[in-house]
């Protein structure tokens, strides 16, 4: 009788974690911890909001606390829960664990910034590589900095139409609403005077940035240029690709 090979299934666990939004006085910059995770492919050496599991009976905004002033010596206040959740899969050696993330926006309890080990820093938003931090760091950030400098992109785009004799315009540009914190994307062109308007909503940034960037790419295919651009660059990375791809093209030529 054949021998039956033995199956090993690793255990599933699933974690309540909580982080925090610290936001330095003035409100201009956002605390960042690194993550020690060795052998955790995604996880060891990226950036993060500090934060931890929620122990049982605990409450969430005591659970944020806590975890701040154990891992950071930090004294903070929670000012309110961002409207969010994040969800990852992690796999461990011996375990995959599902972790439910929630977001805190929250101020230091002094007025004076406290000292921090080489792990950890002040940032402003717009300078913050998010290829080098953690899932949902950027959705949080997002949600509790409110910088018009962080959310606002837009692109103005032009094109000669000869057979017609009338010029071609198309803008697309994003902003936060009351509804989609996340940005509305808001479409407008029009060939001669027949104006043409369309606005979309979107759940997260990441579906943002890829319709704002396959857009974009559509338009630069068809014949437009650029000639207008608002925004950081350093901070919407899409918009640093869009710029790239339209100077490759010869596209490019803001007024």
């Amino acid at each position: 009788m054949a021998e039956q090979a033995i199956i090993s299934v690793k255990p599933r666990k699933m974690v309540t974690v909580v982080c925090a939004c610290i936001k330095a006085p003035g409100g201009r910059e956002v605390l960042l911890s690194m993550r020690n995770a060795p052998g955790i492919v995604g996880l060891d050496g990226k950036w993060e909001l500090p934060g931890g599991k929620i122990e049982f009976g605990e409450t969430p905004d005591r659970a944020i606390v806590r975890e701040i002033q154990e891992e950071l010596g930090i004294k903070i206040v929670p000012r309110r829960v961002l409207p969010y959740l994040h969800t990852n899969l992690w796999e461990y050696p011996h375990v995959s664990t599902h972790v439910v993330l929630a977001g805190y926006e929250c101020e230091l309890a002094e007025s004076e910034l406290p000292a921090l080990g080489p792990e950890a820093r002040w940032c402003d938003p717009k300078d913050i590589d998010f290829d080098l931090t953690l899932p949902g760091t950027r959705e949080f950030i997002t949600l509790a900095m409110k910088d018009v400098r962080f959310d606002r992109v837009s692109i103005r785009f032009e094109m000669d139409d000869p057979p017609s004799h009338f010029g071609k315009q198309f803008t697309v540009e994003t902003q936060p609403t009351l509804f989609s914190e996340y940005g509305l994307v808001k479409y407008w062109g029009k060939v001669g005077d027949r104006p043409r308007m369309r606005i979309e909503e979107f759940d997260s940034p990441r579906t943002l940035d890829s319709e704002i960037f396959e857009t974009a790419k559509r338009k630069l295919s068809n014949g437009y240029h650029i000639t207008a651009v608002q925004g950081s660059d350093r901070t919407f990375k899409p918009l640093l690709s869009i710029i790239e791809i339209a100077k490759a093209k010869n596209q490019f030529s803001p007024a």
